[in-house]
């Protein structure tokens, strides 16, 4: 974590420099020190100490607090904590105005962020597994293998817009498919027109639109995929009527002139998508999205439209 931490820190722009005259702290190491934060409202201009407390098992007590306020170094901090304070040793920290404290939940939050931005990539641990472990998941597609879109919906914003002031939010990632199509536009002469095209297939928002194969995120976080229930995949006859709608076109008329030449009309004529005879070609792909549980439920935030679905927790996986 403590490695994760500084990698972010620096694509942020923030170049930590060696602390001098800090002593050592229990359960406390200092990072380095920064001369701007931009995730700290506070401008000040003056110099943080970036501290990391790594994660244990009991909560950060009083006493620890108050051996790290006597032993840190005077001017402003940034406390990034893998451990919850307890809310004595919280109070010491907030009387302090040159204190700036950040809960596990934050800090995760932080973290799971920048994932669906694709600035850092999760990868998951390796662990050793038996011959029929590995035959039962031979099937599953791997992560490495997907296509990713990156998210729209900033989760920030997303709590303000709805007057939440904070949620427990887990980054995943939403199955999806993307259509390869291979095919062709009909006149109404019956003119042919042959094309490529790539349809993105939503089954959360029960949508089927076009993809711009620039929409891909570099760096693909691997992370847990949440499956949709078989009944929301279109049928392969479903999806080629639903493909007329999205891939017609309609273009100005050509009529041909007394000299042989076309010149255009001011009606427009429909050039149909031939579903019947497309080949069509999947393509594994996820949406990323948060696991929340607001309110007592737990729902799905889907980061490219901003809505959120019901999910019963006997369905997460």
């Amino acid at each position: 974590m403590e490695d994760t931490v500084g990698d972010l820190l620096h694509l942020r722009g923030v170049r930590l420099t060696q602390a001098v005259n800090v002593v050592e702290i229990v359960g406390f190491r200092c990072l380095g020190v920064a001369e701007k934060i931009p995730e700290l409202e506070d401008d000040s201009g003056s110099f943080v100490h970036v501290w990391h407390v790594p994660k244990a098992i009991l909560p950060v007590s009083v006493a620890e607090a108050e051996r790290w306020l006597v032993d840190a170094p005077n001017g402003s901090h940034w406390i990034l904590s893998e451990r919850v304070f307890e809310n004595q040793a919280r109070e010491l920290l907030s009387s302090n105005l040159k204190i700036e404290y950040w809960s596990p939940d934050v800090l995760s939050r932080w973290i799971g962020e920048a994932v669906l931005r694709g600035e850092i990539v999760a990868k998951i641990p390796q662990i050793e597994v038996n011959e029929t472990q590995i035959e039962d998941n031979s099937s599953l597609p791997k992560p490495n293998k997907l296509v990713i879109l990156p998210a729209i919906v900033d989760l920030d914003e997303w709590c303000v817009q709805r007057g939440v002031e904070y949620v427990d939010a887990k980054p995943i990632l939403l199955q999806a498919r993307i259509w390869n199509i291979t095919g062709a536009l009909v006149s109404p002469e019956g003119n042919r027109e042959e094309g490529h095209w790539r349809v993105l297939e939503d089954p959360w928002a029960n949508r089927l639109q076009p993809y711009d194969s620039e929409q891909i995120l570099n760096n693909s976080p691997n992370l847990r995929i949440i499956h949709p229930t078989e009944k929301k995949w279109l049928s392969d006859g479903d999806l080629r009527v639903m493909l007329v709608g999205v891939l017609e076109v309609r273009r100005q008329k050509q009529e041909e002139a007394v000299e042989g030449s076309s010149v255009r009309s001011t009606m427009l004529e429909r050039w149909e998508f031939d579903s019947e005879g497309a080949i069509l070609e999947e393509i594994p792909s996820a949406i990323p999205g948060w696991l929340i549980d607001h309110e007592g439920g737990i729902e799905l935030l889907h980061s490219r439209n901003g809505r959120a679905y019901e999910i019963n927790s006997s369905e997460v996986p």
